[in-house]
């Protein structure tokens, strides 16, 4: 066999698994056109071209990392296809775009979005179809002012549509996939460990169907990892690479002020920012938040009824509860036990060991000067989040595994690493199934099957992986 007969035989596979995924996506348009939806009687349906797409983005990874063939182009351009196809789908798995949209169209309006429920007769005036199908109309935004401020730009410059939304939403994330290459490249990695980001089927499904800001918090704090870690921590800082260390608290503090979940890394980024830019940061947030909460209100104390900037997070933080693994357990068993005030004892728990978690990273931070080191150690406190909290919906796990391609081994590694991130891998291919929940709108219920199938496999590869790290260390020694 010639060369390049080889070189095409080597892609032959590839190709085929490209075609398989491409036909699970189109399935999905399919089924988004023909029946409305992807969620309600439609889930069952939905969960198996997932599962195909799923199957296929695994065995290209196997394929790949045996023969080494997949380049970056091979990894580009089948990427962008996923997310155009699933841009031909209108989001229904969730409606939280309807929110975004409401937002930023009040926002826009020069209204503060805390200060009154969708509902509110101040609202009339404005009021547009997309009012009755945002989600939670009794009380105000739950998103924060970074978030806020996406929703205004979106609304002011493209049309008062999902769609809209949805591209944004793709392109952000494709801006995702370069700043995860060039952290890749910093980390001295190969470059198609990219793959395990870009392809991963729930990624591209709450990215371009769903239209999840999550991947608007993950482009900020990507862009602040990568603006700290550029800047060596041995070498005399340049005026550039001081306005890099400039920059990066400021991007880190709009991404917790799109989500909270970036705050979680400040234990890491403490040895590397000192004082300093540690202030930067929480003048940051404290000058965003501001003007919001001086017009709204904080709405952190009284009555829980959703106004104020962290009214709603605080009903959020207090009454919601879905599809959770550790948490639910430890409810349970405290119940089991007796005990009254199960659910605030549970959330005590699980608080107290996210805080042992960090405490722990913060003390690790200390001896991380190389980037592939800190990357990996940034992922654990998302990890333990994903563990331990109350509510999981699909896309929170979207940051975790951002993370993931920094775990995969280097090509003078172990290849027991991918032990690392088989739990992420497997979770981000079950949590599909928590969609089973909407499967009856009338009856809606989380059920005690689709937990396990989720969690217990997830939590013995977690053993696993933890087992064989334990090794890898010990043998260092």
């Amino acid at each position: 066999m010639n060369s390049t007969n080889y070189r095409f035989s080597r892609h032959v596979p590839t190709v085929a698994l490209i075609l398989v995924s491409l036909a699970a996506y189109l399935g999905m348009v399919w089924l988004n056109e023909a029946r409305g939806t992807l969620r309600a009687g439609q889930t069952p349906v939905t969960i198996v071209f997932y599962g195909i797409a799923f199957a296929a983005y695994i065995l290209t990874l196997v394929w790949a990392n045996r023969t080494s063939s997949l380049s970056l182009a091979w990894i580009w351009v089948p990427a962008i296809l996923f997310r155009l196809i699933l841009l031909l789908t209108h989001p229904t798995l969730s409606d939280d775009v309807y929110r975004y949209l409401w937002d930023g169209h009040v926002i826009s309006q020069g209204i503060n979005p805390y200060a009154f429920a969708i509902d509110a007769p101040e609202f009339d005036p404005i009021a547009l179809p997309i009012r009755a199908l945002a989600n939670h109309t009794w009380m105000a935004s739950p998103y924060l002012p970074a978030a806020q401020g996406m929703f205004a730009a979106v609304t002011r410059l493209l049309p008062l549509q999902p769609l809209s939304m949805q591209i944004v939403v793709v392109i952000i994330d494709l801006f995702n996939g370069l700043l995860i290459a060039r952290l890749l490249q910093l980390a001295v990695l190969p470059g198609r460990h990219l793959f395990i980001y870009l392809w991963n089927p729930l990624v591209v499904l709450e990215v371009a169907h769903g239209a999840h800001i999550d991947a608007y918090m993950i482009l900020l704090m990507l862009l602040s990892l990568w603006l700290t870690l550029s800047v060596k921590s041995d070498s005399a800082v340049t005026r550039s690479e001081k306005l890099k260390l400039l920059m990066s608290p400021l991007f880190l503090a709009l991404a917790t002020l799109t989500k909270l979940l970036p705050i979680l890394l400040l234990p890491m980024l403490f040895w590397r920012w000192r004082w300093r830019y540690l202030f930067i940061y929480f003048a940051t947030v404290v000058v965003v938040l501001l003007p919001f909460g001086l017009f709204a209100g904080w709405g952190l104390f009284g009555e829980l009824d959703g106004r104020g900037v962290f009214g709603a997070l605080r009903i959020y933080g207090d009454q919601w509860q879905f599809n959770s693994g550790v948490f639910h357990w430890a409810e349970q068993a405290i119940t089991s036990a007796g005990l009254s005030s199960a659910d605030l004892l549970a959330k005590m728990m699980v608080g107290s060991m996210l805080l042992v978690v960090l405490a722990a990273i913060w003390w690790a931070a200390r001896r991380q000067s190389h980037s592939r080191g800190a990357l990996r150690l940034m992922a654990v406190p998302f990890m333990a989040y994903v563990l331990l909290t109350p509510t999981l919906h699909p896309w929170y796990l979207l940051i975790v595994i951002a993370f993931l391609p920094f775990l995969a081994p280097g090509s003078e590694e172990k290849s027991g690493r991918w032990w690392l991130l088989a739990p992420w891998l497997y979770l981000s291919a079950a949590v599909i199934f928590s969609y089973i929940t909407y499967i009856n709108p009338q009856d809606l219920r989380e059920y005690e099957w689709v937990r396990a199938l989720e969690w217990l496999p997830a939590l013995l590869l977690l053993a696993i992986a933890s087992a064989w790290w334990w090794h890898a260390e010990r043998s260092k020694i």
